[in-house]
């Protein structure tokens, strides 16, 4: 059945989870992990995930962490200290990168005909010039270990601060000095970039984000590594943490009658909870506002993206077939939880009743009556998407 396979792949997943601590990767002399030096540094490491240029995890990029020079860290402290001051976090897009990610970059620049990206960071730039016009380097300063890539959050929500332009967007406004951006936005770039010179980094002309170490102890080395986790993370109190507050959270909703006793949290594979929601649908008059899918939009405004790679959700619930669905939909591939669906059906839910609709077949109509109709215009669309080379998610 299909609810007891994902049942038994989840109580597997588990079990793994617990049974196998990972090995420490011991990093080269010199270097550090960001997180160990900056505890509020916020990770969105995203040539980890599908989430950047090439539209798939990089080579070298083994979880989602960075790791700098000890040098670089601390200069990085410094700034992030000047911003806290100032009412912001950093987040880190990359730190130290692989050489075997660059030689990644460098196949998907000779491969032409892969533009699925094209509108999202290149749009009106020939992929062909990328490393001419200084987008990508054949030898990047990110494998020598003290160059960054980050942008900053507001402590109070951790929204992203609009810098006027995404990460790794190849153009002109992503510059320093550009007039394509709003005066309030140039005032964002230059608190990120007054706090980062005066920690002693310099920024890269070409993009915002870029800033390198001026005093980099490893001026002429470039370094191979992977980008590896830390350490074992003691997953069972990231687990407690998660439970208690999505526990609290459908508690307090449930309570103001904004919805049923549902609640779900998403963490990152480093135990940061990124966001905590309930389910919302009395409130809302929507009942798509389950607990999940309010996490997961939540968790997608927060991180500015649609793909949650790498991350996890935890639910007090078994997700319903529509949870699980927009659970894959974002990516998410390790979903933990805590009631189980005949524990919902118990008290009235329908979670169990649409499992055992879908494991029939769809077929029974006093339930369901499913039907196709128009399907040529409907297929003629589709190809309209297909033709225009639209990002498929």
């Amino acid at each position: 059945m299909l609810k007891r396979r994902i049942c038994l792949l989840l109580s597997v997943l588990l079990c793994v989870l617990w049974a196998v601590p990972g090995l420490a990767q011991v990093l080269p002399e010199g270097f550090v992990y960001v997180k160990d030096v900056i505890p509020s540094v916020r990770l969105d490491i995203r040539y980890y995930s599908g989430h950047n240029f090439v539209g798939t995890r990089i080579d070298g990029y083994n979880a989602p962490t960075a790791i700098l020079t000890s040098e670089a860290a601390e200069a990085l402290k410094k700034a992030a200290e000047i911003l806290d001051e100032q009412g912001y976090l950093i987040k880190i897009f990359d730190a130290y990168r692989p050489l075997r990610a660059v030689e990644r970059f460098l196949i998907w620049a000779q491969d032409l005909d892969d533009q699925k990206m094209k509108e999202f960071y290149y749009p009106e730039v020939d992929k062909a010039r990328v490393f001419e016009l200084g987008y990508v380097a054949l030898r990047s300063g990110h494998s020598r270990g003290s160059t960054v890539d980050l942008t900053l959050v507001y402590k109070d929500t951790l929204e992203e601060v609009d810098m006027g332009s995404p990460f790794d967007f190849f153009g002109p406004i992503s510059h320093h000095g550009t007039d394509l951006i709003t005066p309030e936005q140039e005032a964002n770039r230059n608190i990120l970039r007054d706090a980062m010179v005066a920690a002693g980094f310099e920024p890269y002309p070409n993009e915002w984000w870029h800033y390198r170490l001026v005093d980099e102890p490893y001026p002429d080395r470039y370094f191979d590594f992977p980008v590896d986790a830390p350490e074992y993370i003691s997953w069972r109190g990231v687990l407690d943490e998660a439970l208690e507050q999505a526990v609290a959270r459908a508690r307090q909703t449930m309570n103001e009658n904004i919805g049923g006793p549902f609640g779900a949290a998403i963490f990152d594979q480093e135990g940061n909870i990124i966001v905590v929601a309930s389910n919302s649908v009395l409130r809302d008059h929507d009942p798509t506002a389950h607990a999940e899918v309010n996490a997961i939009r939540e968790a997608g405004r927060i991180l500015g993206t649609h793909d949650l790679s790498g991350y996890i959700l935890y639910a007090t619930g078994y997700p319903c077939p529509m949870c699980l669905a927009a659970t894959i939909w974002a990516n998410i591939t390790h979903v933990i939880y805590g009631a189980r669906p005949e524990d919902a059906e118990a008290i009235g839910f329908r979670d169990d009743f649409i499992y055992r609709f879908i494991e029939a077949g769809r077929v029974d109509s006093s339930i369901l009556l499913i039907e196709e109709y128009g399907r040529e215009k409907c297929v003629e669309l589709f190809q309209e998407y297909a033709a225009k080379q639209k990002q498929i998610y």
